[in-house]
């Protein structure tokens, strides 16, 4: 992975879609925690390491990309969990962005578990210094599923961090993964999921379907940790139709709120997007007419679409 040059700035190794306008600032690199069982995907991406970057380094590439991109008005702090590099560090980064640019929005991803040791004043200084929005990996409010993927968070850990950031006014994106709780428990990962949107109401809701990438033979670069479980049988992957059962089930247990839900990735066989307060029926109404389609016309829109991902 190329590292920091006196003129290029880093990149963070993945960012939310949703953040396609922002301009990237690489606070730290990889993943500190990197055992969720579904994802390793900073490893297969050549970045199986963490490390956090220094302010010199940081502030080394604000000045470059303040030369490059001087009127940045949304900007996103990366890699998985920037946070955990330290709140005094995450300060002092957000200050001096607001000094470099004429920013309105500064987002950053975070795990739930870095959120909640940190606590709410930490929380609350983030606020203070503009930190604007934090991607969350929600993926499941099952505490079963979420055990069993190794996500190092509970329900209860989301509910309080969540509470800390309403509080704060930061705005919360909620990442949720069809497919997550397999064949053997895909209700109770929906009806948990359901849950704890219905009573933390986030400002977003973003749907993905689980990824079981291979390892790839030409690099070496290691595949999906869940194919253990899956070719020891402990794990069940969901078919296409599954995940559009998964999220049939998932809107027909939400309730109206102000929450954007969205389909926002490629991967999703069927894409819908709306308020929860304002298109609930609407969006339930276009995955139910998706499985009323004939057998066969779903089989061959889900052929086209596995061969488009």
């Amino acid at each position: 992975m190329k590292r920091h040059s006196d003129s290029v700035p880093e990149q963070p190794t993945i960012r939310p879609p949703s953040e396609w306008r922002s301009t990237l600032i690489r606070v730290t690199r990889g993943c500190n925690w990197n055992q969720c069982r579904f994802c390793g995907i900073y490893s297969h991406l050549g970045e199986p390491h963490y490390s956090p970057r220094t302010y010199d380094d940081i502030a080394r590439d604000i000045q470059l990309l303040k030369e490059r991109r001087p009127q940045s008005e949304e900007l996103f702090l990366g890699d998985a969990d920037p946070i955990h590099a330290g709140v005094d560090l995450i300060c002092r980064v957000l200050d001096l962005l607001y000094q470099s640019f004429p920013a309105k929005k500064v987002t950053s991803y975070a795990r739930v578990s870095t959120l909640k040791k940190i606590g709410e004043a930490g929380i609350d200084r983030l606020a203070k210094h503009g930190l604007t929005r934090i991607h969350l990996g929600l993926e499941s409010g099952d505490a079963e599923v979420l055990r069993f993927q190794r996500k190092g968070q509970s329900p209860q850990m989301v509910t309080d961090v969540s509470t800390w950031l309403r509080a704060a006014a930061i705005e919360q994106s909620f990442y949720v993964l069809l497919g997550l709780g397999g064949v053997e428990r895909w209700r109770q990962h929906m009806t948990g999921t359901a849950a704890l949107i219905n009573q933390l109401t986030p400002e977003f809701v973003r749907i993905r379907r689980l990824w079981l990438y291979e390892p790839d033979p030409v690099s070496g670069a290691p595949g999906c940790p869940l194919l253990t479980q899956v070719q020891d049988g402990s794990f069940t992957p969901q078919n296409a139709e599954g995940t559009v059962l998964e999220l049939a089930l998932l809107l027909d247990l939400l309730q109206p709120s102000p929450t954007f839900l969205t389909c926002d990735h490629s991967n999703n066989v069927v894409q819908v997007h709306g308020r929860l307060d304002t298109d609930l029926e609407e969006m339930r109404r276009e995955v139910r007419a998706f499985l009323n389609l004939p057998e066969t016309q779903r089989r061959l829109l889900y052929e086209e679409h596995r061969s488009r991902i």
